[in-house]
């Protein structure tokens, strides 16, 4: 175990020292400034729930954010209680005041990964439908992501999707580079993120393959899932 901190330490302060430049810094801090206390997803599934086209996506997008910090704020950081990496790497660069919890696993990471994976699946063509002749998956497929049956293009919020997702991990290399957390500590963040957004997914899938997708008209838009 001593020699597994060992060697991510070391991998930590290379990291630290093949990226630190004095224009990068600003930028990392205001990175990871936008998720503090997960101020910037929180924001997000408000502005989500309140726009009528996005309302359904928003509740999803909020699910997911509460599931990942159940378990990572909670949970696990509590019961594992690993040291922040400055108090073990005498060499390393902090840049970011003392948050006073536990680093394993990286909050920031989990929540942006949960909220960014969340619209991501939210807003994917089903799998089991043939491609259209350009060879592309047809997105009428994907469920409606407003109320009342009226919701956001859908090919519009997957590459938002997609965008939130390298903020995501941009957000996790910003808490490395700050001196924050270990990788494994944004890696673990990062997984635990993106499987709190596919259980949620899959709950959501479930419940509405029975009662009807949620916000739609009725009750029913187009019957219940297939």
């Amino acid at each position: 175990m001593e020699s597994f901190i060992q060697s991510e330490g070391e991998l930590l302060i290379n990291l630290q020292n093949m990226l630190h430049t004095e224009w990068l810094t600003p930028l990392m801090k205001g990175i990871t400034f936008m998720s503090d206390y997960g101020v910037i997803e929180i924001a997000l599934c408000l502005v989500l729930m309140i726009c009528r086209k996005t309302r359904r996506l928003g509740i999803i997008c909020a699910a997911s954010l509460a599931l990942s910090f159940i378990c990572c704020n909670l949970i696990l950081k509590p019961i594992i209680d690993r040291p922040r990496p400055w108090e073990i790497l005498n060499a390393l660069k902090v840049m970011m005041p003392d948050p006073g919890d536990a680093s394993f696993p990286s909050g920031h990471s989990s929540s942006a990964m949960s909220v960014a994976m969340a619209v991501f699946l939210a807003s994917r063509p089903l799998k089991n439908v043939s491609k259209g002749p350009d060879g592309t998956r047809d997105y009428d497929t994907v469920q409606c992501l407003g109320w009342g049956g009226i919701g956001a293009d859908p090919r519009t919020v997957h590459i938002w999707g997609i965008i939130a997702i390298v903020f995501a991990l941009l957000t996790g290399v910003s808490r490395m580079y700050l001196g924050m957390h270990f990788p494994s500590d944004v890696l673990a963040g990062l997984i635990l993120g993106a499987l709190s957004a596919y259980i949620i997914h899959i709950v959501f899938k479930k419940i509405e393959t029975s009662r009807g997708i949620i916000g739609s008209k009725g009750n029913n838009m187009n019957g219940k899932l297939e």
